[in-house]
């Protein structure tokens, strides 16, 4: 399909403004990646700057194209977060387009469980995991890299070159701290001060000297641009990356009221689970990419899905909660695992999840879709 895709794509991209960050990040990448892959795609309107000193963007809006000229037309949460309702004539009774929906949303009972969703048709989720029952139009997605992430991280540091420090560096930690981040904030450190030093220091525009188009990036990305984190990524040996809520296996509906108020009580009450939503973390990807070892919850254990998945101890360290001991124990046991887990983590990230395979990827699901409606 893809050696022969020679149809147009269409984004619906949200106004920006000082208000109204929409950082469109998963937009992003699918739209450089067909950049890269030669497909033609428009826009409702341009959108995300290329350069600081000119009007280049990577989004482009062409009057002449409307979402009835193309094949596949894409949207995702940002249009709902603030706009509240459905793009015109989205789903007129003689389009011949694909509508997808990429749902990013944080929390349990997201816009995707509405029925009126259901005419989508197809909605990639991120934080999708594998104990939630989703509707039959629902598929796992990931946050990824775009071509942002890659270059900020570059040039990687040979990992004996690395300091042997970890970033524990969670924003609004204090504000709105994930009940997975708190739990492990109480424990890692004492477990990991025979193998690394702690830096927790937290970004702000204040601190930073920043060139013109790392101010520009700043203010694209809605403030989480900053090249002095991306620098210590990629000098340092391990990046925590917990992100998620502990919540309750039952009900399977995440969207029902019962099983946010199981998960607030969970939270309130400091509980762990072996099942976490909201888990997909911007420094799980960063850290990959910088060749940074990532540190996170067992994706598999606590019912994360990716389109690919990561294997633990060869891409990244999977944290069992329950048995954290045995985690850094493995560690100082194989002196060369840290190093050959950054190595074979930042490879795996860029051939799964960098823009041109997304891309690839996402044209294949659509593919394979419609390839299975036509057999019904």
């Amino acid at each position: 399909m893809i050696k022969n895709f020679n149809d147009k794509l269409y984004f619906f991209c949200y106004p920006r403004s000082p208000e109204h960050a929409a950082f469109q990040h998963h937009l992003i990448c699918l739209a450089e990646g067909f950049r890269d892959l030669g497909i033609n795609f428009y826009s409702n309107l341009n959108s995300w700057r290329l350069a600081f000193d000119k009007d280049d963007y990577l989004f482009r809006h062409d009057p002449n194209i409307t979402p009835d000229n193309c094949s596949i037309v894409i949207l995702d949460s940002n249009w709902f977060r603030y706009n509240g309702s459905f793009p015109e004539f989205l789903f007129h009774p003689q389009r011949t387009y694909k509508t997808v929906f990429i749902d990013v949303e944080d929390g349990l009972n997201t816009a995707l469980f509405n029925p009126e969703f259901r005419k989508f048709d197809l909605i990639f989720r991120t934080h999708f995991n594998k104990s939630f029952r989703f509707p039959p139009n629902v598929y796992p997605w990931a946050f990824g890299l775009s071509d942002r992430i890659l270059m900020a991280v570059e040039p990687t540091i040979d990992f004996k070159y690395r300091k042997r420090q970890m970033l524990i560096n969670f924003r609004n930690f204090n504000n709105n701290p994930h009940s997975v981040r708190k739990f492990v904030y109480k424990v890692i450190p004492s477990k990991t001060q025979n193998i690394f030093s702690i830096d927790s220091s937290i970004d702000s525009i204040e601190d930073q000297t920043m060139s013109e188009y790392d101010k520009l990036l700043w203010a694209e990305t809605g403030g989480r641009h900053f090249s002095e984190y991306y620098k210590r990524l990629s000098e340092s040996v391990a990046c925590a990356c917990f992100g998620g809520y502990f919540v309750s296996p039952y009900p399977p509906d995440p969207s029902t009221l019962v099983s946010r108020l199981l998960k607030m009580a969970l939270d309130k009450l400091e509980l762990k689970s072996n099942r976490v939503a909201q888990w997909d973390s911007w420094r799980f990807w960063e850290a990959l990419a910088a060749g940074c070892v990532a540190f996170h919850i067992d994706l598999e254990k606590y019912g994360a899905v990716l389109p690919v998945m990561p294997e633990k101890w060869k891409h990244y360290v999977g944290v069992d909660l329950d048995d954290i001991d045995s985690v850094f124990e493995k560690i100082i046991d194989n002196p060369t695992l840290l190093e050959e887990i950054s190595l074979d983590g930042r490879q795996w990230a860029i051939e799964n999840y960098s823009p041109v395979p997304t891309a690839i990827r996402f044209l294949e699901t659509i593919q394979a879709k419609s390839v299975d409606s036509a057999r019904i």
